[in-house]
């Protein structure tokens, strides 16, 4: 979150560039297949309220039920042990909080997702836009030429969102990575060796949060690298044989530009993509073989 309000100009700047790509949608298509991704982010968006609300619930009702604090959060006022509406008042209060907290986090962890869809939909409104070059006989040379200058404009533009989003984007999902592996370990430990019923519900929907986390814009950044490919196979299938030679200069030019594909990495170490983040969830599993091996939940229970 400190990260998030240092870079708040980043966000505005954002919102800059994607008024300056949408007004590159003239005709009715373009303009459907922005409202297209845009619904499919406001469906996005309430997923995300749903896992981490589910999670804040089930943990407040299965603590209430066991008969103890949901959250453990420091309260020298009440003390939930004299009767259970002591217990109530004291996990209310705690509930008020945390639910703001997790309103944060998962306003937080979404908002890579829903940059990185928009991304990929102004990326294929481009490959559109260059499969459609030179594809209209009436045009002089000089309009095929001006349409390609547009088109390299458009890719510019979305290489400046792309480098103005990633320190954001990079150090928040490096920090996740960091803490997700060690954190999922923990709670499966919990979830083999320790929960109850009722605790091993809360403790899935806490996985499932962690897994959110990174997962979704792991896999959109997957993608955007086809996208980028597309892109370039788009370019050079493009119908340049019969056209000048200043649009063909222009085009190889564009070409190279567009053969380097969009990534992230995350704290510029290691790549942003599903093969990083499987290798992270194979840490929680090693740490649950390693306690298993050397029978430390059995030792833990006995004390």
């Amino acid at each position: 979150m400190i990260i998030m309000r240092l870079n708040m100009w980043r966000y505005h700047k954002i919102k800059e560039l994607l008024g300056r790509m949408d007004k590159r949608c003239i005709n009715i298509t373009e303009r459907l297949e922005v409202h297209r991704w845009v619904a499919r982010c406001n469906i996005v968006y309430p997923i995300y309220q749903f896992m981490y609300t589910a999670y804040t619930l089930s943990t407040f009702f299965t603590a209430i039920f066991s008969g103890v604090l949901p959250f453990h959060l420091y309260n020298p006022f009440i003390d939930w042990r004299e009767s259970t509406m002591n217990l109530w008042i004291a996990s209310v209060l705690e509930l008020i909080p945390m639910n703001g907290i997790v309103s944060q986090t998962y306003m937080m962890d979404v908002f890579p997702l829903l940059y990185g869809l928009i991304l990929r939909c102004h990326v294929k409104l481009l490959r559109q836009r260059i499969e459609n070059l030179c594809s209209d006989p009436r045009k002089s040379d000089d309009e095929n030429n001006e349409d390609l200058m547009f088109c390299i404009k458009d890719h510019k533009l979305i290489l400046e969102y792309v480098s103005v989003m990633r320190p954001v984007i990079e150090t928040i999902i490096f920090v996740q990575f960091l803490l997700i592996g060690l954190l999922l370990g923990i709670t499966m430990l919990n979830l083999f060796f320790f929960a109850d019923f009722w605790a091993k519900l809360a403790i899935a929907a806490y996985i499932n949060g962690l897994i959110i986390q990174t997962f979704p814009f792991c896999f959109t950044c997957d993608l955007l690298k086809d996208d980028c490919e597309s892109l370039a196979f788009a370019i050079f299938h493009s119908h340049w044989k019969s056209s000048s030679r200043r649009y063909k200069s222009s085009l190889i030019y564009f070409l190279h530009n567009a053969q380097m594909p969009i990534s992230f990495t995350a704290g510029s170490i290691f790549p942003i993509g599903l093969n990083t983040n499987i290798t992270v969830a194979k840490l929680a599993f090693s740490v649950v073989t390693f306690v298993q091996q050397l029978n430390i939940a059995d030792k833990l229970r006995k004390e």
